[in-house]
């Protein structure tokens, strides 16, 4: 199902990822993409997006102080990290840095669709009901 009026940030260095993501994501969203945390921060200074994809390793300024940076800026937008750790201290950091979920990679597309959606459902719910 469509959601057009719900506007999504991809923040992905990986120029496939990135793409992938954006195709992906495309036809339900919104989307703009960008590689870097400082992009990223000039964007949504012009621009409020509903859900912002983060990856944690990003050159420069990481994920995870991007994301604390979005919770503190914009507060109604939801952040999804993306990373290739599992481990659970990553994941425990990425929840106490504000994000609302995670994806690890590599990840399956259905899979990944599926945690935007019910992130935006949590925080949207009139949107994407």
């Amino acid at each position: 199902m469509p959601y057009p009026g719900l506007a999504i940030l991809i923040v992905e260095d990986e120029r496939p990822l990135r793409s992938l993501l954006t195709e992906m994501l495309s036809p339900r969203f919104q989307c703009s993409s960008v590689e870097s945390a400082g992009e990223a921060l000039r964007v949504m200074g012009s621009r409020f997006f509903h859900l912002a994809l983060v990856d944690i390793g990003l050159p420069g300024m990481s994920g995870l102080s991007l994301c604390r940076l979005i919770v503190n800026r914009s507060p109604n937008t939801v952040v999804v990290v993306v990373s290739g750790n599992t481990d659970d201290q990553s994941v425990a950091e990425a929840m106490q840095a504000g994000a609302a979920d995670y994806i690890t990679k590599p990840f399956d597309l259905a899979h990944a669709m599926a945690i935007v959606e019910q992130a935006l459902g949590r925080r949207f719910p009139w949107a994407v009901a």
